[in-house]
C-alpha cells in the first residue's frame, strides 16, 4: 500500500490509507458531492423547459407550497409521481426540505415512496435521512418506504443516517429491523462508520444493539482501527470495553497500535488502555499481589474507599493532638496526602468509571468517619463529663445524632427515584411511536441511554447511569442522587446534622471549660491563652475544630434546601431555571406541520447526550478548559448552588415562573405533610403537589390545575418549557 495520505473511496471513508500523514477528513456520501448539488439543480435536466414558478411542481415542492401543487394535480398538469430527467420526484424535494405536511399530501395523492432519483439514485427517505429529518423519515416508513433499499453507491438508509450521527433517527431505523451489521459495498458496517466519524453516542447505541466489534471490512479494518483513525477517545474506550480485539491485524498486517502511531492517536489509545488496566502495548496488566480478581471487584472497591477515611481521620486527629503544632500540621498533611495517594494507586485496577476518587464513595466515607469519631468521642469523653450538668443538651445531641445517622444511611442506600426501565424492545418501540405521534421525540422527552420516556423534572445522572425522577442533585457526600424518593430524608439528615454539630460544639465548650488548667500551657506557636484550653484535651478539641469546619458548608446546604422547599424547586432547576415545555403540544404539532420539526427555530434535532454538534457529547466543549481545583471544590461544598439559590437562579429564566409552585405555605405543606412514611419505604416517584399525591415517574404533562397560574407574558405564549438536559454535576 502507498504511504501517502488517504485517497478516499466514494463513501468518504479512507480507502485503506498508508495512514502516515494525519487523519482522514473526507466527507461521507451525500445526495451529491457537497451535499447541495441536488438543491442547485433545481431546474431538472438540461432538456427540461424552464417553467414559471406557479407551474413548476419541483420548485413548489422545494418551497413546500401545498396549495399551488394541489391545484396543479387537480388540473391534471402533473401527477404525484412526476419525475424529472434524473428521476427526482416532488416527494424527494419535499422530504429533503423537511416539509412534513406536503410529504403527507403527496403520499395521500399516490406518490411512490420508494422512487429512486438524483445522482445518488436514492429514495425520498434516504434524502430525508441525510438531513436528519426524522419525522419525515418516520412518515415515509409508516407509508411503505423500504428501509432495506440501497442507493446508487450501495448504502442503505441506516448507513446514510450514521454519517450525521443523529441517535434519534438511528433508533427509529433500528426498530425497522435493519441488520445492524449490514455492510456497505466496501464491507464497512454502521459501527465502523460511527467509530470513524467519532460519534460515541452512536457507537454505544450500535454496541447495545448487538453490533459486532470483531467484524472487518474488505481490507481487514475493524471498528477499533477506524476509531483510531479518527482518534476519538470515547469511541475507542467503548469499543475496548465491549471486547474489541487489541491485536487484530488488517490485510496489510497493521495492528490497532500501528494505526494509532501512524494517525497520531496514541495518546487517546493509551488512555483507553490504561482505563481498562492494560499496558500501552495492549497486554493486560498483572497485579503483583495475590487475590487479584478480589481487589479489582467493584464491591471490594466500594467498601475499601468508604471505610478508608475511618483510620485516616483517626491518625490525623492523633497526630494533631499529640505532637507540637509546628510539626503536627505538616506531618498530618503529608500523611493524609500520602495515604490518599496510596488509595489512588488502588484505582489503577478499578473499572473505567471508578478511576477518580470523586467517582468512589470516598467523600461519603469522610462524612461517615467524621460522624463515627464524633460519636465515639461524645460517648467516651464528653457525655460522661457533662451529663449531670447538661442533661437536656446531651439528650438533644443524642436525638440529632441518631436522626442524622439514620437518614444519612437511608439517603445513601435508598433508591432516589429511578425512572423504571422498559422490559423489551417492543415496549421501547411503543414509547418511541407514541412520542413521534406527539411530536416529542427529542432529548428533552426521551433518554437514549436508559431508553425511557423522560417524565417532567427528571434528569439523567451520569454518575448513577440512570434517569432520576424529580432530580435534585447528585450528592458526593452520600454517593447517590437526591430525587423524589429520598429528598425529604436528605433534608431531615441535613437539618439534624446542622443542629447536632451546634449541640456538640456547645457540649465540647462546656466540657473543656470545666477541666482543670494544665500545668504547662505553652504551645511554641499559639498564644498561652489558647494553649491553656487546647492542652486540656487536645484530641477532643481537634475533633471539635474539624466539626466546626464542616458547619460552614452544612449551613449553606441547609439554607439552600429549605429555600428550595419553600419555592417548590430542585437544585437542578435552581441552577438551570424552570423550563417545562410539555404543556403545549399544539404548538409543537403546528411547528411540525409547517416546518417539519418540533423545534421552532428550525435547528436540527440532536442526539441524546449531545450538543449542537451531534459528534460532541452534551456538556463537552471542544475548546473549553478543564475545571480547576477551586471550581471542583465549589461544587462539592455547594458554594455555587448557595449563590444561585440566594439570587433566585438564572435571571434570564426566573421570569418564566415555576409551574409547580403554589405559594410558600402550600409548598412547605406539600413537602412536610407528605403522607408517605418518613421511617419507611415510599412508592417510587410519589410526592405531594398542591395537596394531592402525584407520581413523578409518570408525570409527563404539567397538571391542568397548575397551568397558567401566572400572568401571561409577551413572547412565551403562556406555556412552560421543559427542563434542559445538561449535567449540573
Amino acid at each position: 500500500m502507498s504511504t501517502r495520505a488517504a485517497e478516499t473511496s466514494r463513501g468518504g471513508m479512507p480507502n485503506l490509507p498508508g495512514l502516515a500523514n494525519g487523519k482522514a477528513g473526507a466527507a461521507p456520501p451525500k445526495v451529491s458531492e457537497d451535499g447541495t448539488m441536488e438543491l442547485e439543480n433545481m431546474d431538472g435536466s438540461a432538456d427540461q423547459e424552464k417553467l414559471p414558478l406557479h407551474e413548476d411542481i419541483m420548485q413548489l415542492a422545494r418551497l413546500g407550497e401545498i396549495g399551488p401543487i394541489q391545484k396543479l394535480l387537480e388540473e391534471g398538469k402533473f401527477d404525484a409521481n412526476y419525475k424529472d430527467g434524473e428521476g427526482i420526484t416532488p416527494l424527494h424535494w419535499a422530504a429533503i426540505n423537511n416539509h412534513y405536511a406536503l410529504c403527507k399530501y403527496l403520499i395521500e395523492s399516490g406518490a411512490e415512496v420508494n422512487a429512486k432519483g438524483g445522482e445518488s439514485v436514492a429514495t425520498p427517505a434516504m434524502w430525508a435521512a441525510q438531513r436528519c429529518h426524522l419525522y419525515i423519515v418516520h412518515l415515509l416508513l409508516e407509508n411503505g418506504a423500504d428501509p432495506l433499499l440501497t442507493d446508487g453507491q450501495g448504502y442503505n438508509i441506516l448507513h446514510l443516517a450514521t454519517f450525521d450521527g443523529n441517535v434519534f433517527l438511528l433508533l427509529i431505523l433500528l426498530h425497522q429491523n435493519i441488520p445492524v451489521d449490514g455492510p456497505d459495498p466496501s464491507g464497512h458496517t454502521c459501527l465502523m462508520w460511527a467509530a470513524y466519524k467519532g460519534f460515541p453516542a452512536c457507537v454505544d447505541l450500535f454496541l447495545e444493539w448487538g453490533a459486532s466489534v470483531s467484524g472487518a471490512d474488505e481490507q481487514g479494518f475493524t471498528a477499533l482501527h477506524w476509531a483510531l483513525v479518527k482518534g476519538n477517545a470515547a469511541c475507542i474506550l467503548k469499543l475496548l470495553e465491549h471486547g474489541a480485539d487489541r491485536f487484530a491485524e488488517t490485510n496489510d498486517g497493521k495492528s490497532p497500535l500501528t494505526v494509532a502511531h501512524e494517525m497520531n492517536s496514541t495518546g487517546a489509545y493509551h488512555r483507553a488502555l490504561k482505563d481498562l488496566n492494560c499496558n500501552s502495548d495492549g497486554t493486560v496488566k498483572q497485579l503483583p499481589l495475590p487475590y487479584t480478581s478480589f481487589i479489582k471487584a467493584r464491591p471490594f472497591l466500594n467498601k475499601f474507599f468508604f471505610l478508608f477515611p475511618f483510620p485516616l481521620l483517626f491518625i490525623v486527629f492523633a497526630i494533631l493532638s499529640e505532637m507540637p503544632i509546628f510539626a503536627a500540621v505538616p506531618l498530618a498533611v503529608f500523611l493524609a496526602y500520602s495515604l490518599q495517594w496510596a488509595a489512588q494507586q488502588v484505582l489503577q485496577w478499578a473499572p473505567a468509571d471508578m478511576k477518580h476518587l470523586q467517582k468512589t464513595p470516598y467523600l461519603a466515607g469522610v462524612f461517615a468517619a467524621t460522624l463515627f469519631w464524633v460519636g465515639v468521642r461524645w460517648v467516651t469523653t464528653v457525655l460522661t463529663n457533662t451529663l449531670s450538668s447538661h442533661p437536656i443538651l446531651n439528650m438533644l445531641f443524642a436525638i440529632c445524632y441518631g436522626l442524622c445517622a439514620y437518614f444519612y444511611t437511608i439517603s445513601m442506600l435508598e433508591d432516589p427515584g429511578y425512572v423504571p426501565k422498559l422490559g423489551s424492545r417492543a415496549q421501547q418501540k411503543a414509547v418511541i411511536d407514541e412520542l413521534l405521534s406527539l411530536w416529542k421525540f427529542d432529548d428533552q422527552n426521551f433518554c437514549v441511554t436508559c431508553m425511557v420516556r423522560r417524565p417532567l423534572r427528571s434528569k439523567h445522572c451520569r454518575r448513577c447511569s440512570r434517569c432520576v425522577t424529580k432530580h435534585d442533585h447528585h450528592c458526593p457526600w452520600i454517593h447517590s442522587c437526591v430525587g423524589a424518593n429520598n429528598i425529604r430524608h436528605f433534608v431531615i439528615y441535613v437539618i439534624a446534622l446542622e443542629f447536632g454539630m451546634v449541640f456538640f460544639l456547645t457540649l465540647v465548650t462546656y466540657y473543656i471549660l470545666q477541666l482543670p488548667a494544665p500545668a504547662q500551657s505553652q504551645c511554641n506557636i499559639l498564644s498561652e491563652d489558647i494553649c491553656k484550653y487546647l492542652l486540656r484535651d487536645p484530641f477532643t478539641v481537634v475533633v471539635a475544630i474539624w466539626t466546626c469546619l464542616q458547619l460552614l458548608w452544612v449551613s449553606m446546604l441547609m439554607s439552600v434546601q429549605l429555600l428550595q422547599v419553600a419555592r417548590a424547586k430542585t437544585t437542578y432547576e435552581t441552577m438551570r431555571g424552570n423550563m417545562h415545555e410539555s404543556t403545549n403540544t399544539a404548538a409543537a404539532i403546528t411547528s411540525a406541520l409547517t416546518a417539519g420539526s418540533t423545534n421552532t427555530d428550525g435547528a436540527q434535532l440532536n442526539s441524546a447526550g449531545m450538543g449542537p454538534n451531534p459528534a460532541i457529547p452534551r456538556g463537552h466543549h471542544p475548546h473549553a478548559k478543564k475545571e480547576g481545583c477551586f471550581a471542583q471544590w465549589k461544587k462539592i461544598l455547594g458554594l455555587d448552588t448557595f449563590v444561585a439559590a440566594a439570587t433566585g437562579g438564572d435571571g434570564r429564566l426566573r421570569k418564566r415562573g415555576n409551574p409547580f409552585s403554589r405559594g410558600v405555605i402550600t409548598n412547605c405543606k406539600d413537602f412536610w405533610c407528605d403522607p408517605a412514611p418518613i421511617f419507611g419505604k415510599r412508592e417510587n416517584g410519589a410526592a405531594m403537589l398542591d395537596g394531592e399525591v402525584v407520581n413523578y415517574t409518570r408525570l409527563y404533562e404539567t397538571p391542568p390545575r397548575m397551568k397558567l397560574r401566572r400572568p401571561r407574558q409577551e413572547g412565551d405564549g403562556g406555556m412552560y418549557h421543559s427542563v434542559g438536559t445538561e449535567d449540573a454535576v
